[in-house]
């Protein structure tokens, strides 16, 4: 999603999101569907929404494949790239409510990649199939489903295999 400056005049605009394609990436976020308001102040602007995305995640626990569903909420402040910036002759000291701030320049806004890592962020750190998912079995590695995978062999350490014998001759 682009922004072309020259055509937004100062004020807040909305913008429907509905990216349907893929994009070539290691995570697929489509579709991405939402609402975005773009307040423009002379050079400066301000994107913020809430954008609602479905990925496909493997669970944590058991690997399974499985499609996800969220949202990511969107505030971000983009303004020029002057050239003390590019030079490095000015040091730019950010304040803690900058660091949402993007740098630009020319006179178009590729929106994708600030909003790409903002998805990437909403995404659970540890994702799972379902809410209940036991995971593999330990011994055989297969899916710990509704029922169980029939291992009963237990696996003892070698180390306590001597105690184990002893306890087996009283």
């Amino acid at each position: 999603m682009k922004i072309k400056l020259r055509q937004l005049e100062d004020g807040r605009h909305q913008f429907d999101v509905n990216m349907t394609e893929p994009a070539s990436d290691l995570l697929d976020f489509s579709p991405v569907k939402g609402r975005l308001t773009v307040a423009k102040s002379g050079v400066t602007l301000r994107v913020s929404g809430l954008l609602e995305y479905s990925v496909r995640q493997y669970c944590s626990l058991c690997l399974k494949s499985f499609e996800a569903k969220g949202q990511a909420e969107i505030d971000l402040f983009y303004r020029p790239q002057t050239r003390e910036d590019i030079k490095g002759i000015k040091e730019l000291e950010l304040k803690p409510d900058e660091l949402d701030m993007v740098f630009y320049q020319g006179q178009e806004i590729d929106l994708w990649p600030q909003l790409r890592e903002t998805l990437l962020l909403s995404l659970p750190v540890k994702p799972l199939c379902r809410e209940d998912c036991r995971g593999l079995c330990a011994q055989c590695g297969k899916p710990l489903g509704a029922r169980p995978c029939g291992c009963t062999q237990k696996q003892t350490d070698l180390r306590w295999e001597k105690l184990l014998k002893l306890k087996k001759e009283k």
